[in-house]
C-alpha cells in the first residue's frame, strides 16, 4: 500500500472493546507490512477521543458497538473536537440502516468484520485517505474563494430564493453598514425598496419577473445605491444565476462607479472648457474685425477729416469730446476681447513662461467685476511687481475662479460693508497671492475637503465641485502650492505660493505724437481681408502716403501677384474662407519667396490649431486687430525702410 510520495507509514488508531476482534483487525493490517502501517489500539471511547485530539493518527478504525456509546456517537464527538481524518466503521453484521446512518454522519466507509480481508481493508483505508485529501483541498479552495470574495473591490451578495444569505464587506460598506448581520434574511423586495430609487427599482423588478417567467437573463443596469445615512453611490449592477452551498441562487454584483463618474466629469468639463475656448476665440475674432475698422476710422476722422470741416472752436471741441468718449468705449470693448482671448488661448501644449502676476490679476478682476460690484468692495493690496513661471491663460482661470467664489461667499445686499481683498507679497524666493473675503466662511468639517473633486458647498445645480480641484491641479503643475484658511462666519482666505523670477527689463515705448509725420517713402500696399470695411478703413488711413489696393479674396490676390503685379507691402488677414492668409503665405513661399517675406499678417484671433502653430513658426510681422492708425502706418513704413530698393 502506498501513501502520497510514501512519505511515512500510515498511523492507524483502532477503537475496539473486544480483544478477538482487535486481533482479527491487527492480523489483516500486518499483512500489509509493518513499514507501511503502524497500529495503535484503545478499548474505550474516552481514550479514543484523547488520541484523536493528539493529531498523531492518519486513520481511525472504530467498532460500531462500544458499550454505552456507538461508533456513530463517537464520530460525532470526534468531529466536534476537530477530527477531520478518515473514520471507518467496523460492524459484526450487515445492516443497511446502520450503513445509511454512517454515510449521513460522515463516516468514510462501513465494513463487516466477517468480510474483512487485507485487500478490503487496504482499499478502504486508501479510499479514506484520498477522500480526506479531496475534502481538505476543497475546504482550502472554499476558504481561498471566500477570502477572494471578502476582499473583492466589487460588492457581492447572494440570495437563496428571495432572501439574502450572504453579503461581502464591500457591499455592506457601500450601503452604509458596518456588518451584514442587519441585512441577512431580508427579501429582494425589501432591499430594492430601501436601497434603490423607484426609477431604478421598478425596471429591475420587471427584469426579475421576466427571468422567473421566461428565463430571460437580467441585463446589467446602472443604478444609484441609496446608502444608510443619506449618501448615494453610482454603481453598475450585475446578476448571475449560480449554485451556492449546493442550492440554486441569485448572485448580485455591484461595482462602484464613483471614480469613473469623477473622471467622466473631468473629461466633460475639459471638453466643455475646450469648446468654450474655441467659441470665445471665434467670437473675439468676429468682434475684432469691426473694432479694427471702427478704431481706424475714428483715427482718420479725428486727424484727417475733422481739421477740414472748418468748425468753430466750440464745435470742434464738442466733436473731439464725442470722439474721445467713443474711443473710450471702443477701447473698453477691445480690452474685454483681449481678456477673453487670454482665457481661451490654447497654451496647454506650451511650456511655462514668465507671467506678470499683477497684469493677470487685473485681467481676472475685469472679467469678474460684474460678480463683485453688486456684493462687495474690491481692494487691491499689491506688493512690488513680480513675475512667475506659469501659463498665462491657466493662471488667469485660477484667479478668476477664486474671485468669483469670493463674491459668491458674500450675500447680496451690503456691498459697501463687505470686502474682497487681493494681496500680493514676496516671501523670499516665492510670491504669495491671496484672495480674502468677508463672506460666510467654511465649516471645519468642510475645510479639509475644499480641493476634493466634486465636493462643493454650493446648492445643487449651482456648483459642480470641480473649480477648486482644477485650480489646485493647475497651481501644482506650476510647481506651486495652494491652500485655504477660514473660520465659519468670519470669511475665507485662499492663498497661492509660486516661485518668483526676476522681472524682465521693460523698454518704455516713446509717447505717440499727436500727428504722424509724413512717410519717408511712398509705397504700393496690397490689403487682403474678407471684411470689406477693414480694407476701406486701412485705405483711408494709408492713402495719404501710399497707393493702396484692397481685395477680399486671397485667391485673387495670389493670381494678381503671380501675374507680375508689384507691391511693396502686403497686409493679409490670417483667417479667411476658401484661401486663408496661411495658405497665401505658403503659396508665395513656394512661388514668390521674396513677397512671402514682405507679408504682414492681420490677426483678429487665430483660433485654429493650424493657424496658431503657423504663426508661432514664421518670422513675419503681425498686427493684432483692433489696431490704431499709428501702429499701421509705423508697421508699413518699417517694411518699406528695410526693403532692398529703399
Amino acid at each position: 500500500m502506498r501513501r502520497e510520495a510514501d512519505a511515512h507509514a500510515i498511523r492507524v488508531l483502532l477503537v475496539e472493546d473486544d480483544e478477538d476482534d482487535y486481533v482479527l483487525t491487527r492480523d489483516c493490517l500486518r499483512q500489509l507490512g509493518p513499514r507501511r502501517v503502524v497500529l495503535e489500539w484503545v478499548a474505550t471511547c474516552e481514550r479514543a477521543l484523547e488520541e484523536m485530539e493528539s493529531g498523531r493518527h492518519d486513520v481511525c478504525l472504530v467498532d460500531y458497538r462500544l458499550g454505552s456509546m456507538t461508533g456513530l456517537e463517537l464520530l460525532q464527538q470526534a468531529r466536534d473536537r476537530g477530527w477531520e481524518g478518515p473514520f471507518i466503521l467496523l460492524t459484526g453484521q450487515e445492516d443497511d440502516d446502520i450503513d445509511h446512518q454512517a454515510q449521513q454522519a460522515g463516516a468514510t466507509d462501513f465494513l463487516e468484520k466477517s468480510q474483512l480481508t487485507p485487500t478490503l481493508l487496504e482499499r478502504s483505508i486508501r479510499y479514506g485517505l484520498q477522500h480526506t485529501r479531496t475534502l481538505e483541498a476543497l475546504r482550502r479552495s472554499q476558504e481561498s474563494f471566500r477570502e477572494l470574495i471578502e476582499r473583492l473591490p466589487d460588492g457581492v451578495c447572494v440570495m437563496h430564493e428571495t432572501r439574502l444569505v450572504y453579503m461581502n464587506p464591500t457591499y455592506v460598506r457601500l450601503l452604509g453598514y458596518s456588518s451584514q448581520t442587519e441585512l441577512l434574511g431580508k427579501t429582494l423586495l425589501e432591499l430594492g425598496l430601501k436601497f434603490l430609487r423607484p426609477e431604478d427599482w421598478l425596471p429591475l423588478q420587471a427584469d426579475v419577473q421576466r427571468l422567473e417567467s421566461t428565463g430571460e437573463p437580467i441585463p446589467p443596469r446602472e443604478v444609484l445605491l441609496l446608502a444608510r445615512g443619506g449618501g448615494s453611490v453610482p454603481a453598475d449592477l450585475f446578476h448571475l444565476p449560480l449554485m451556492f452551498d449546493g442550492q440554486p441562487s441569485h448572485v448580485w454584483i455591484v461595482r462602484d462607479l464613483t471614480e469613473r463618474k469623477q473622471m467622466e466629469g473631468r473629461l466633460l468639463r475639459a471638453d466643455r472648457m475646450g469648446s468654450l475656448g474655441l467659441l470665445a476665440a471665434g467670437v473675439a475674432h468676429e468682434i475684432n474685425n469691426p473694432l479694427a475698422y471702427t478704431m481706424t476710422n475714428l483715427d482718420h476722422l479725428e486727424n484727417q477729416v475733422l481739421p477740414r470741416l472748418g468748425l468753430c472752436a466750440t464745435g470742434r471741441r464738442e466733436v473731439q469730446e464725442l470722439l474721445a468718449d467713443t474711443r473710450l468705449g471702443v477701447t473698453r470693448v477691445r480690452d474685454i476681447v483681449r481678456q477673453l482671448k487670454m482665457f481661451s488661448r490654447g497654451d496647454e501644449d506650451g511650456g511655462l513662461a514668465p507671467v506678470d502676476v499683477h497684469r493677470v490679476l487685473e485681467s481676472s478682476i475685469d472679467m469678474a467685476v460684474n460678480e463683485l460690484k453688486h456684493r462687495t468692495r474690491l481692494v487691491r493690496d499689491y506688493g512690488e511687481p513680480v513675475q512667475v513661471q506659469a501659463k498665462e491663460g491657466r493662471l488667469g482661470q485660477v484667479f478668476l475662479n477664486l474671485l468669483v467664489n469670493a463674491a459668491h461667499a458674500i450675500p447680496e445686499g451690503n456691498a459697501t460693508g463687505n470686502e474682497v481683498r487681493v494681496v500680493t507679497r514676496r516671501e523670499g524666493a516665492r510670491v504669495r497671492i491671496e484672495v480674502r473675503d468677508t463672506g460666510v466662511g467654511i465649516s471645519p468639517e468642510h475645510l479639509g475637503r475644499m480641493f476634493e473633486p466634486f465636493f462643493t458647498t454650493k446648492p445643487v445645480g449651482v456648483g459642480t465641485g470641480l473649480g477648486l480641484s482644477i485650480c489646485h491641479e493647475i497651481v501644482t503643475s506650476f510647481g506651486g502650492q495652494m491652500g485655504v484658511e477660514s473660520r465659519e462666519g468670519h470669511g475665507s482666505t485662499f492663498w497661492i505660493l509660486l516661485d518668483a523670477i526676476s522681472p524682465e527689463a521693460r523698454v518704455e515705448a516713446p509717447p505717440e505724437p499727436a500727428e504722424a509725420a509724413p512717410a519717408a517713402r511712398r509705397g504700393r500696399v496690397l490689403v487682403v481681408d474678407d471684411e470689406p470695411m477693414i480694407g476701406t478703413a486701412i485705405r483711408r488711413t494709408l492713402q495719404r502716403d501710399h497707393e493702396v489696393v484692397t481685395l477680399t479674396s486671397a485667391r485673387e490676390a495670389f493670381a494678381r501677384l503671380m501675374s507680375g503685379e508689384r507691391f511693396d507691402v502686403i497686409l493679409c488677414d490670417v483667417m479667411m474662407p476658401e484661401m486663408s492668409g496661411v495658405d497665401l503665405h505658403q503659396q508665395l513661399a513656394q512661388h514668390l519667396p521674396a513677397l512671402a517675406d514682405q507679408l504682414i499678417f492681420l490677426s483678429g484671433g487665430a483660433f485654429t490649431p493650424k493657424a496658431r502653430e503657423f504663426l508661432a513658426q514664421v518670422g513675419n510681422r503681425r498686427v493684432d486687430k483692433p489696431f490704431s492708425a499709428r501702429e499701421l502706418r509705423d508697421m508699413v513704413q518699417s517694411v518699406l525702410e528695410h526693403a532692398p530698393d529703399a
